[in-house]
């Protein structure tokens, strides 16, 4: 008897966060509201997963459930985190991290991207005129004004006689195509977009930079960039991917307006770097597994990026940390295991495959792996060089609802090939975060 009551409060508690994250409230079975919404499986049928937005009305451990439709045109949503690495770097074991997520697209003439992060931004703004058709102009803005010096890893430590304050101001402006694609939810679409993006450089030294460092000068530079995404996803109630694929490539090309010899005794020549140019690319797909239920999906993802001339301010920075499906989250590579930003190569590959089992409508258990290939810093003889390396991961992760309206993941994995204290291989990453839609 008593572990049946036992069981009984924990169908309840499961009920309530199921009800609180999903936006929905208890219902009583005759009530006629529930009977509006369709049940979450018809008597008979397949199991079908639920998909973001949708409306139902299913029982959990006997408690009836009404979940109600979602607009998923306006999202305002806010995750806040950390990271844990260990063994980590010093200075770098735990990270916090939070962003805000602005989500509009009210109509096929507008559409508006943003991150928001304070320190860290990240908007896009589109609009299509009346008679332009798909076609449209966009305007965005791209800033990282962290107001603490900064030094990059390299072997796993902390590289403090280089310790630079840097960041930049970029605006854009450009004209794109942008046009709804199948399955035809407010994220399905298909764009592409020329941008001119100028932009201003700040720098100063910090206070453990070596005498001999020589600081890079203030400088206007100037990108032309081309974007292509495609997102043809279907999403599960908590916005990760359950069926279809998505493909995007960002390639650019930019010049500094003044640049000269920097680093430690000026090595860093600005000849080879004063004009640079850089192709990312992506693709991802979601797909079941073959005679089995919906419950059993297959992710895989690829990312890529190759450039020529790129330095430690126009490289790409990747690490691990937080994860994500919702569209643009899904251009981000993820090293699981590195620390957030750990690397700034000019070249890597990373390809990534997930099983993930639904346990409850809002409850999913994942299972990854990892291969990452990439030129990252070697610190050899006092010498920083960059050295091709391998990088394989495993990991685990869970994602719910969660009591209060939020959403919870919470991520394990151990990478075998990043480099830590005393040229040790392998680490430990685990990764919390909440979620909350406003």
């Amino acid at each position: 008897m008593r572990f049946v009551s036992v069981r009984a409060r924990l169908g309840r508690a499961l009920a309530l966060a199921a009800l609180t994250v999903l936006g929905g409230s208890a219902a009583a079975r005759a009530e006629p509201a529930a009977e509006l919404l369709p049940p979450l499986r018809e008597p008979g049928a397949p199991y079908r997963t639920p998909r973001a937005g949708e409306g139902f009305h299913t029982q959990l451990f006997g408690d009836p459930i009404e979940i109600t439709p979602r607009d998923r045109r306006s999202v305002t949503a806010l995750q806040v985190g950390s990271a844990f690495t260990a063994p980590g770097p010093s200075g770098a074991e735990v990270i916090p991290y939070g962003a805000l997520f602005l989500f509009r697209r009210p109509d096929p003439d507008h559409f508006l991207e943003a991150i928001l992060i304070g320190i860290q931004n990240d908007v896009l703004f589109a609009r299509s005129p009346r008679g332009f058709g798909p076609f449209e102009y966009l305007l965005t803005l791209e800033t990282s004004t962290v107001p603490v010096a900064r030094s990059d890893l390299v072997g796993g430590e902390r590289l403090k006689e280089e310790q630079l304050l840097w960041g930049f101001v970029r605006g854009g402006l450009g004209l794109g195509y942008r046009t709804d694609v199948a399955p035809g939810a407010a994220d399905n679409m298909f764009s592409a977009a020329l941008l001119v993006q100028p932009g201003f450089f700040f720098f100063d030294d910090g206070s453990d930079t070596r005498d001999d460092f020589v600081v890079p000068r203030d400088t206007f530079e100037l990108r032309a960039r081309l974007r292509v995404t495609h997102d043809a996803f279907e999403r599960n109630l908590l916005e990760m991917v359950h069926r279809g694929f998505g493909f995007g490539l960002d390639a650019s090309i930019g010049h500094r307006a003044r640049w000269n010899d920097w680093g430690v005794q000026a090595r860093e020549k600005a000849g080879s770097t004063q004009t640079f140019a850089s192709l990312l690319g992506y693709a991802k797909f979601a797909a079941g597994l073959p005679g089995a239920s919906e419950r059993h999906r297959l992710i895989g993802a690829l990312h890529f990026t190759v450039g020529d001339d790129l330095d430690r301010f126009s490289a790409p920075r990747i690490g691990g940390g937080p994860d994500g499906d919702e569209f643009k989250a899904i251009a981000r590579p993820l090293i699981p295991g590195a620390v957030i930003e750990e690397f700034h190569p000019k070249h890597y590959v990373v390809a990534l495959a997930e099983y993930r089992y639904e346990l409850l409508f809002f409850t999913y258990l994942s299972l990854r792996t990892s291969l990452t290939w990439l030129d990252r810093d070697r610190l050899r003889a006092g010498t920083v060089r960059h050295e091709n390396d391998w990088l394989p991961s495993l990991g685990a992760r869970i994602t719910t609802g969660f009591p209060f309206r939020l959403w919870l993941r919470l991520d394990y994995n151990y990478n075998f090939g990043v480099i830590r204290r005393g040229d040790e291989l392998g680490g430990h990453e685990v990764v919390l975060a909440l979620a909350r839609e406003f």
